[in-house]
């Protein structure tokens, strides 16, 4: 696990269960928040090293660099791939992370997803956000409640985001990002065949992208969920994001 000691709080940290997981969804929402001057980051709970393709060294180090291309901090929470729990010794490391790098937005998967490990990360996430807050939980490091919570779309989300930010300008970088999981994303017919290496896998995230920016007649947008009404530290940050000529 990387070091997470004695940071000062960061502006956004998106979680995914595996590396790869947030460059699908919000890479483009990181990278702009980074050219707006935020602070950003993610952290994955596991390296993937169950996955069909690629080694756990080799999904690493192809995270550590779609987070150079997106200008943003990465974080390992170690969690052994497919076989986390919601238990407790997850949910202390989980609280630990939220504690010392002090989020003020937080971006967790779908709480509704085809992979389980996205719907344990999405509630495990839920739980660490809201126990991290309090005082006498036997966590260590000063109690942190991170004031806004949202989460992607999964896949195919059953309901239209309840928020979308335009994010044609960074488009290209984002999708450099996604593009630097060769392991999983690569079509490559010596390699497994899987379901998110097909071309058409990527075809319908940019698909997905402009379909969400024609909604506010912007190239591409991603879009985030949350419980309502949606949270104050939620339309700030989409507030200083869509604004143009900064």
């Amino acid at each position: 696990m990387c070091d997470m000691s004695n940071l000062d709080s960061l502006d956004i940290l998106a979680v995914g269960a595996h590396p790869d997981d947030v460059e699908v969804h919000v890479g483009g929402i990181l990278a702009k928040a980074v050219k707006r001057g935020l602070r950003a980051a993610i952290l994955d709970l596991t390296v993937g090293g169950l996955g069909t393709r690629g080694t756990a060294e080799l999904r690493q180090a192809e995270a550590l660099e779609a987070a150079k291309i997106l200008g943003v901090e990465r974080h390992f929470l170690d969690l052994p791939d497919a076989r986390f729990t919601e238990g407790e010794d997850e949910r202390i490391a989980l609280m630990k992370a939220f504690r010392s790098l002090r989020p003020l937005v937080v971006v967790l998967p779908a709480f509704e997803d085809h992979h389980p490990d996205h719907r344990k990360a999405h509630r495990l996430g839920r739980e660490a956000a809201y126990y991290s807050g309090l005082k006498n939980y036997p966590c260590p490091l000063e109690p942190w409640r991170p004031p806004t919570v949202a989460w992607v779309g999964g896949i195919n989300p059953a309901a239209p985001p309840d928020i979308v930010i335009d994010v044609s300008e960074v488009w290209q970088q984002r999708m450099a990002a996604f593009d630097a999981f060769g392991s999983q994303f690569a079509s490559e017919p010596d390699k497994p065949k899987t379901r998110i290496a097909h071309p058409a896998f990527r075809a319908g995230i940019e698909g997905r992208a402009m379909h969400w920016g024609s909604l506010i007649l912007k190239s591409h947008a991603e879009g985030l969920w949350c419980e309502k009404p949606i949270p104050e530290g939620l339309l700030r940050l989409w507030s200083l994001l869509n604004k143009e000529g900064i």
